[in-house]
């Protein structure tokens, strides 16, 4: 199997060359005056797991979605739920979810009773506002929302300045939606409403309310796998964009 992998990385790097070199003309002349630029420095790939449970270390964390309804039982009992993953390394993990019959079964598989019921399309409860968090962890969340401008703007209003938001979404250039689309098909979960760029994604969380500090892409892998050299060459194909963004406000004493 390994050595199977091997070619198929092999083939997929000599292909994704092949291909970089045959489009090049679609991005020269006319077409390069719509190119965009990530607005900053040192944007890499990481192991989308590892790179959250490091962001989240020694912090108190607001961890949105956390369930992963309709698949709560299965992640506990297979020990990859993301939020099981990431409890260890923070100093206070607080679960917010707006499924009660997700929040009940991760109650009852797990004795954390450290979680609260909410709808971030609406308001926020006063134990989340209380809760203060430093970083907010909205992963994998947004594509599932039919308005995701509007939870947006109810978190904004919501925390404070300086507060964190670790934002993970699929990425529109995804090795996955690249095959699907030279397979005259389309590859996306049915619950989802949007593909995000790091374009896309920094319009919706603008920079006169958030400053953008760091920009990467991931992927969807187990805790501690490496990222093989061929990702490595082509970032911006991976699973996933990841980005933090910090609240901004002119608060007046």
């Amino acid at each position: 199997m390994k050595i199977k992998s091997k070619i198929q990385w092999g083939v997929t790097w000599l292909a994704m060359g092949m291909l970089k070199r045959s489009l090049k003309y679609r991005i020269s002349g006319e077409g390069a005056g719509w190119l965009q630029h990530i607005p900053v420095k040192n944007v890499s790939i990481f192991n989308r797991v590892d790179f959250i449970v490091e962001q989240c270390r020694d912090k108190n964390v607001l961890h949105i979605g956390f369930t992963d309804h309709p698949f709560t039982r299965q992640r506990v009992n297979d020990g990859i739920l993301l939020h099981l993953q990431v409890k260890p390394v923070t100093k206070l993990l607080l679960g917010l979810d707006n499924s009660s019959e997700a929040l009940a079964e991760y109650c009852k598989a797990t004795g954390d009773d450290n979680v609260i019921l909410g709808d971030i399309t609406d308001h926020y409860p006063l134990q989340v506002l209380t809760f203060h968090p430093e970083l907010i962890l909205l992963s994998e969340v947004l594509e599932h929302l039919a308005n995701p401008a509007k939870a947006v703007d109810i978190l904004y209003n919501s925390f404070s300045n300086g507060t964190s938001v670790l934002v993970t979404v699929p990425n529109y250039t995804g090795l996955d939606s690249l095959a699907s689309s030279l397979n005259k098909t389309e590859g996306i979960h049915p619950d989802h409403h949007w593909y995000f760029s790091p374009y896309t994604l920094c319009k919706l969380f603008d920079d006169k309310r958030f400053q953008l500090q760091q920009l990467h892409f991931g992927m969807f892998y187990l805790q501690h796998t490496v990222i093989n050299t061929v990702l490595k060459q082509y970032p911006f194909n991976g699973d996933c964009i990841m980005a933090i963004f910090s609240i901004t406000k002119n608060e007046t004493i």
